[in-house]
């Protein structure tokens, strides 16, 4: 029986494996194996034989292992259990070593240290560099349990954090770049008025510093543009279309033009629009359309003296009038009188009205027709009382 195996083994299952890989250490076995050679290589030789065959293509044979080659948790134990495997003998660690270990940076940092140049970008919270017992973030019960520990705490790491611009360092900064700045003058200082004459024009934003994810703010982003309408020089016309065209961002009481702008993304674009916006104002208050010239006294902002009703009676009493002979002579419009009294007749009829307001207007009346007050007539009659 044991002959017949052989035989179908040598006759058919070596020359088929010996077609594909004749070489090959697996074939190899397999044939001594069926021809009962025995097999006493070495491991060295088997090994050096491994690495030196190589197939019909050049390749070297790689070897299949059907089991792992390092040995598995249970035939380590049952080794050591009966004394056969060899147990490396670990020294104690020694007691001052574990001494040694290094206490954790934060805690032998100093409070009088340099803090700048601990921390002198803007970075995010590190734990081990920041000597100071901070905590952050809840729990159910936060009268009996504090707030979680800086090691570990992710809240401190999300939010944005300002270590980097305390006082000694701005200050620090500051005098970095003071030697390229210039000193404010001290005549724009000591006069507002001059500050007005030679800048004008404001610029102001905000900046806002807030606890969340993102250094970004919206609100960061408004530009407000501020100036008076008289630095721009136009004229009666040009000013009055300015006006206009700006509608309520022009305050009349204070003569300031403010422009807001918060449409663009970012700040310098804001600027840049409002910048825009002011010159395109300017240049289209100077133009001159055509259906411009057919402007009745009616289309006007403000009424104006000249031409109205008021100035119409003013003339018709002075001429049936007996006692205003010094307003009759000449131009009756170039008179002081009559230039002191429409200029408080526009005032009073282009503004709001209020008290004194009323009471300016009453006494230009009575200065120009020469019309004494009622406490002036009680004055008089009172001092005729006394001298009868």
């Amino acid at each position: 029986m044991l002959s017949i195996f052989r035989g179908s083994v040598s006759c058919r299952i070596v020359p088929s494996l010996s077609s594909v890989r004749t070489e090959a250490t697996l074939a190899e076995k397999m044939k001594r194996a069926a021809m009962g050679i025995d097999q006493q290589e070495t491991e060295a030789v088997q090994r050096e034989r491994v690495e030196n065959e190589l197939d019909d293509k050049g390749e070297p044979f790689r070897e299949a292992f059907v089991k792992p080659k390092r040995k598995l948790n249970a035939q380590l134990q049952l080794e050591r259990m009966t004394g056969r495997a060899e147990v490396e003998k670990f020294s104690r660690t020694d007691l001052m070593d574990r001494l040694a270990v290094r206490r954790p940076r934060h805690e032998e940092m100093s409070t009088d240290q340099d803090w700048p140049s601990v921390w002198p970008t803007a970075a995010s919270f590190k734990a081990s560099v920041v000597p100071l017992p901070v905590r952050m973030g809840s729990r159910p019960n936060p009268d009996r349990r504090p707030p979680f520990k800086k090691v570990g705490n992710l809240e401190l790491v999300k939010i944005p954090n300002f270590l980097h611009l305390t006082p000694e360092a701005i200050e620090r900064q500051c005098n970095a770049i003071k030697k390229f700045c210039t000193p404010w003058p001290k005549e724009l200082k000591e006069v507002p008025e001059l500050s007005d004459k030679y800048l004008p024009m404001q610029i102001s934003y905000s900046d806002y510093i807030h606890q969340g994810t993102s250094l970004r703010d919206g609100r960061a982003r408004l530009c407000t543009v501020t100036m008076k309408l008289a630095d721009l020089k136009l004229d009666e016309k040009s000013r009055e279309k300015f006006i206009r065209l700006v509608g309520s961002r022009y305050d009349e009481e204070s003569d300031v033009l403010t422009i807001v702008t918060d449409r663009c993304h970012t700040r310098k674009q804001n600027r840049d629009y409002a910048m825009y916006l002011l010159t395109v104002l300017f240049r289209e208050s100077k133009k001159r359309e055509s259906w411009e010239q057919l402007a009745e006294r009616r289309d006007n902002l403000k009424v104006q003296f000249e031409g109205s009703q008021g100035e119409k009676h003013l003339k018709e009493i002075v001429e049936k009038s007996d006692g205003l002979e010094d307003l009759k002579k000449g131009n009756i419009n170039k008179n002081p009188k009559i230039r002191k009294f429409a200029e408080v007749w526009h005032k009073y009829r282009n503004e709001k009205e209020t008290a004194e307001s009323t009471r300016s207007y009453s006494a230009s009346v009575r200065d120009l027709l020469g019309i004494q007050s009622l406490d002036d007539k009680c004055k008089v009659v009172e001092a005729n009382r006394a001298m009868d």
